[in-house]
């Protein structure tokens, strides 16, 4: 989910100049996509035609479903697949790597944008206004809400600051009159009864646009590096994201009002260039509560007064 995030402010500018614009990913971040307004059409990967796309005996659905576009962005590593795409469709296809080199100190938004430039699909002009377009806004009674969303969740473990401290975190917040809930998912399962045992109020949304739905009633949202927070930081509610071995540089949520906290540390951010085997916790075991909290005070000290209940 993350990564498809991270481009939704390329897919809302590519939106200026192309119509319809369509999406093939799965089901449910299609439905994310569509729900967002940034997409017209949209087709699940897990359809089997798709697989088609990977063979030389391309399916004639695959045919018909592609042939009304004139562009395809394909986000793929695969020389192969974008041959594919061509010859299917006869479109203009603008292939780019999903993520920069890891030695590259780049975001991944950035990564995309020099590639479409050089693709000459979009100009400068285009795309230098990203950091400022129009993203998701808040639900409009955010705005007097004391409700606030923590995340102790993420894709790999190593990603996660210890859950103990998330748990702490809910008690300094309802110290200062906030309300905690704790937002999970399919791979955070395993640590909802210890939260249940513990009395906290815990979330578990069916899908992507419950997610995004139900981070927009929150005044504030603290979570892992994940794609979590990246749809938070999309959705306009001011996050304070905590990173360890992965870097901020190229991973950091973009939004109006995004906190960044990480450990300072003389390693350098390792999660993608150790194996999942290496053991790299020091950056999340050191980071401390008063970080993030003072990082808390300044994002929520650049919204209006608001009261809490």
């Amino acid at each position: 989910m993350g990564d498809l995030v991270c481009i939704f402010p390329i897919i809302a500018a590519l939106r200026r100049h192309f119509y319809p614009v369509g999406i093939l990913c799965q089901e449910h971040l299609g439905r994310l996509a569509a729900a967002e307004g940034l997409v017209e059409a949209r087709f699940p990967i897990e359809a089997a035609w798709t697989a088609s796309l990977f063979t030389a005996d391309t399916r004639p659905e695959a045919r018909s479903r592609l042939a009304p576009f004139s562009h395809i962005l394909c986000f793929s590593a695969s020389e192969a697949l974008a041959a594919s795409l061509r010859s299917i469709s006869g479109a203009r296809v603008c292939r780019i790597p999903p993520r920069p080199p890891a030695a590259e100190r780049v975001h991944v938004t950035e990564h995309a944008q020099r590639r479409i430039l050089a693709c000459g699909w979009l100009a400068d002009t285009d795309l230098n206004d990203l950091d400022d377009a129009p993203m998701g806004l808040p639900h409009p009674g955010a705005t007097e809400s004391a409700l606030a969303l923590l995340h102790p969740g993420a894709g790999s473990p190593r990603k996660r600051w210890p859950l103990e401290g998330f748990v702490s975190l809910a008690q300094h917040l309802r110290g200062r009159r906030w309300r905690p809930e704790f937002l999970i998912g399919p791979a955070e399962e395993e640590i909802r009864p210890e939260l249940e045992r513990r009395g906290e109020t815990v979330i578990r949304p069916r899908d992507a646009c419950e997610l995004i739905a139900r981070l927009r009633t929150a005044a504030v949202y603290l979570g892992n590096d994940s794609g979590v927070s990246h749809l938070a930081a999309w959705a306009g509610v001011p996050s304070v994201v905590i990173f360890g071995p992965s870097d901020p540089e190229r991973w950091r949520p973009r939004g109006r009002n995004v906190e960044i906290v990480q450990a300072a540390l003389r390693c350098r951010p390792c999660f993608e260039h150790a194996g999942e085997h290496r053991d790299c916790t020091d950056c999340l075991n050191q980071t401390r509560i008063e970080d993030i909290m003072q990082a808390f005070e300044r994002i929520v000290s650049s919204k209006p007064d608001r009261a809490r209940s």
